[in-house]
């Protein structure tokens, strides 16, 4: 019989903190000398939510970000200095192109900041699991029952709109390049669950039916972001494979219930994000 109370640890997939802050967020500044200017956007994925992170400004802290997410790795394996504006939360029209509210505060749009000193070489984007509801779903998996009919008639309105979102992403990206675009990598997201090793506590409230259809639901959600990407010339797909890696195998790439952000790379796994963006970065 399902639980019904979600566990605190499980809540912590969805939200940060509820810690008022009081700060100015930083505008982005252009990198000197001979590298390139790349810029971090996304969510709490790319943020690396759940992670150490170091003593930073209040945003950092409010948006969960670690200096072990993957655009640390990418800029360091490439020759770049980051900026980090990815924050947890984030969706394609509250976060991206829209302000997003951060507890008490409203941060400005992550494009707006990235364009703010010209138009940057590389930005990677992760974005579009808030924008389906991730969260809501695993929720309702966790506590009652999924993939039923109305689920899946509601994920594909979702992923609908999220087409939209992105296609105004890129074309906001394009317009304000002029004729000199940046090459923008948008990631897909992991899959969670392997059927073949649910004995763990991480799954024992998923049935293997509910673990299948949120991996197919995360196979959607990749598939809808490939699609975007593929109508812009700038722009590159670069899919995240966690095999072997999922919750309940021997080295999981995926943070655990008891972990500070359930459902979220590990550090692991963040490395293995930043594998496979270097993999499609010119």
């Amino acid at each position: 019989m399902k639980r019904v109370l979600v566990s605190s640890v499980l809540m912590a997939v969805a939200v940060v903190a509820g810690v008022a802050f009081s700060f100015t967020p930083p505008k982005a500044s252009a990198v000197g000398g001979e590298g390139k200017r790349y810029v971090a956007l996304g969510d709490s994925v790319a943020a690396g939510l759940g992670l150490p992170q170091g003593i930073g400004v209040p945003e950092e802290q409010a948006c969960g970000r670690s200096e072990q997410a993957y655009p640390y790795q990418v800029a360091a394996a490439a020759g770049m200095y980051p900026e980090h504006l990815a924050c947890s939360g984030a969706k394609a029209d509250e976060g991206l192109y829209g302000p997003q509210t951060v507890g008490p505060n409203s941060l400005p749009p992550q494009l707006d900041r990235a364009f703010a000193a010209g138009t940057p070489d590389v930005i990677t984007i992760t974005i579009g699991a808030n924008d389906a509801r991730w969260t809501e779903f695993l929720g309702k998996c966790y506590q009652q029952r999924c993939g039923t009919y109305f689920d899946d008639a509601a994920i594909a309105v979702l992923l609908t709109d999220l087409r939209w979102e992105l296609h105004r992403t890129l074309a906001t990206i394009k317009h304000r390049s002029g004729t000199t675009p940046p090459q923008v990598i948008l990631t897909g997201y992991f899959i969670p669950f392997n059927t073949a090793n649910i004995t763990c506590n991480d799954t024992r409230n998923f049935t293997v039916a509910e673990m299948n259809w949120m991996n197919a639901q995360v196979a959607n959600l990749n598939q809808a972001i490939r699609n975007v990407t593929s109508w812009y010339g700038f722009a590159d797909y670069a899919p995240v494979d966690f095999s072997g890696h999922e919750l309940c195998s021997n080295d999981p790439w995926i943070q655990g219930l008891q972990d500070p952000a359930p459902f979220h790379p590990t550090a692991g796994g963040q490395a293995a994000m930043a594998r496979n963006v270097l993999a499609v970065l010119q």
